[in-house]
């Protein structure tokens, strides 16, 4: 279960559609975890020859513990050993190819193969690029170290021998990362049963925060009520068997236990009410967590528990354990993220709220400033008048930023994508923008390439990103200055360029730059009025548009913005 936990975790968290996990059992190489369309599990349950990764060993390319074959490098003496997963896809030299192969070796102490991990069918369509590959060996070592420990732990032969039991368990948890704590609960009930040839199982899950859940059921999956002094029992027996690493035998068909032991006592005093023979008690854990308590029941009729299926017990304890633990996480996880999602998502209606709710009352103070022009007023007046307007003028332009990165930011707004020459956008800014830079003495340039340079997303969001990024870098150029803006394509994007000579932007100050209502701590850029929203504005504009900003700066040497956009 740990093994499929982990082959899920690949491919849900790097990007895969199709990931497999076989471990080296005599030679063979023995599927043990796989996600993947359901179809080719049959194929893949068939063992092959471990000899058939020696193409890949001599042919393809190394990055770490993975290899790669481009399918255009590959030979014949690959046909027959795999399973093409995906369609042909035209995009471009960097595409995934049908019959490309990527697969890491995982290897002991002593360098010997003890597995390998294939992944196929990259969610993207492209071949990984740097960033994804080093995520891939991230998971690679940690899969390694899994597969060892299983490993270390027991032989995986005499595991999968005894009764498949643990093997038929890991199918159970072989379920995607997004299913509950109860489904997991619900699909191991049946390996359980039939592989101990038990009557029925409980497994008792403990959380410390919610206090767990129970699933208990008969052989025939009917729910079995149970008394609340076992449950107690259960919560606080498991951690003691797990700290001793000891399974609890009840056989209520030999005589009453001695004084000495009190734990049997108490066991065989709750079992009475259920009228059981047998119960095997196995506590459930991972490293020095006991997550849960397992037991296995037997009626009058049945033989008592083997020393071989109470050691398999144990065993199963630490998968299943380690299983509960994850998927519990998973649990928390999702419940942690659906919190987080309603709490931005009031935020972004409070914000909405309120910028709307603020517009009427400043459109009726702008309107009286305006009528109060024409009236004689004292002249001592005016500088009161005209200092009203520019705090009005400066919540217009907050309450605009405000309603612009609330509309960005929702997810239930999604982008509409056009085609946008970003070069007449470009043009049409600096033509707005060039006064305001004759005014302060600045020098500003567009260096563009010539004809159109196309991207697809909304005019009116990239025209914002533009402005911000050029009348911010006007703003902060002291006089004497100059700013250039300049766009060129670099291969399948399209890349802008805002460069100035101002007053540049400490390391420290670099770090949160693109957070709302962030100021710098510089003083004299203090001096210059602004939201605080701006770079917010453009950052989240570029991730809407599946780009990416970066920015290059020395404090009193000048800052580069750079954002690329795919063509």
């Amino acid at each position: 279960s740990v093994l499929q936990l982990m082959t899920e975790s690949v491919a849900e968290m790097v990007g895969f559609e199709v990931a497999a996990l076989s471990v080296v059992l005599d030679d063979q190489l023995v599927t043990m975890a796989y996600r993947g369309p359901e179809e080719l599990r049959d194929y893949l349950s068939q063992p092959d020859p471990v000899s058939v990764l020696e193409p890949i060993r001599r042919e393809a390319q190394v990055w770490g513990r993975f290899r790669f074959l481009a399918e255009e490098d590959q030979r014949d003496e690959l046909l027959g050993h795999w399973a093409v997963t995906s369609e042909r896809q035209d995009l471009g030299p960097d595409a995934w190819r049908p019959r490309d192969v990527l697969m890491a070796f995982l290897t002991d102490d002593a360098g010997a193969l003890v597995a390998m991990l294939s992944v196929d069918k990259p969610s993207s369509g492209l071949r990984p690029d740097p960033v994804v590959r080093d995520l891939l060996e991230r998971y690679a070592a940690q899969t390694e170290r899994a597969v060892l420990t299983a490993f270390e732990r027991e032989s995986l032969v005499a595991q999968v021998a005894h009764a498949e039991t643990a093997r038929r368990l890991i199918r159970s948890a072989a379920m995607p990362t997004h299913v509950s704590l109860e489904a997991v609960l619900r699909q191991t009930h049946r390996p359980l049963v039939e592989g101990f040839d038990a009557s029925g199982s409980w497994i008792q899950v403990l959380d410390p925060r919610s206090g767990g859940c129970g699933y208990a059921r008969s052989r025939d999956g009917e729910a079995v009520p149970l008394p609340e002094q076992l449950v107690h029992l259960a919560r606080r027996l498991a951690p003691q068997l797990w700290d001793q690493q000891r399974v609890l035998e009840v056989d209520m068909r030999t005589g009453a236990p001695t004084a000495t032991d009190p734990i049997m006592a108490e066991a065989r005093l709750a079992m009475a009410d259920l009228r059981l023979a047998t119960a095997l008690a196995v506590p459930l854990g991972a490293g020095t967590e006991c997550v849960g308590f397992l037991v296995l029941t037997r009626r009058h009729e049945d033989p008592a528990w083997s020393s071989v299926e109470v050691e398999s017990a144990l065993q199963i304890g630490h998968d299943l354990g380690a299983a509960l633990l994850t998927a519990r996480a998973l649990e928390r996880e999702r419940t942690l993220v659906l919190e987080l999602q309603q709490l931005d998502d009031h935020r972004s209606g409070l914000v909405a709220t309120l910028s709307h709710e603020l517009r009427t009352p400043l459109a009726v103070i702008s309107g009286n400033l305006e009528m109060m022009d024409d009236l004689d007023l004292d002249p001592a007046a005016a500088p009161y008048l005209q200092a009203m307007g520019r705090g009005t003028r400066r919540m217009h332009r907050v309450v605009d930023d405000l309603l612009l990165l609330t509309r960005v930011s929702d997810p239930r707004h999604p982008l509409e994508r056009r085609p946008v020459d970003l070069r007449s956008v470009i043009l049409d800014v600096v033509t707005l923008v060039e006064s305001q830079a004759t005014v302060k003495d600045v020098v500003l340039r567009s260096e563009t390439w010539p004809g159109p340079m196309i991207v697809a997303g909304d005019a009116e969001e990239l025209d914002r990103l533009v402005a911000n990024l050029v009348s911010n870098a006007v703003k902060y150029t002291p006089p004497g200055g100059a700013v250039s803006v300049g766009l060129r394509r670099r291969g399948d994007e399209v890349v802008l360029e805002v460069a100035d000579t101002g007053l540049g932007i400490s390391e420290d100050d670099q770090v949160g730059l693109f957070r709302p209502f962030f100021r710098t701590s510089n003083p004299v850029a203090l001096r210059e009025q602004g939201t605080g929203l701006g770079l917010a504005i453009v950052a989240t504009i570029t991730e809407r548009h599946r780009g990416s900003v970066d920015v290059r700066s020395e404090l009193h040497r000048g800052t580069t913005f750079t954002v690329a956009l795919p063509a």
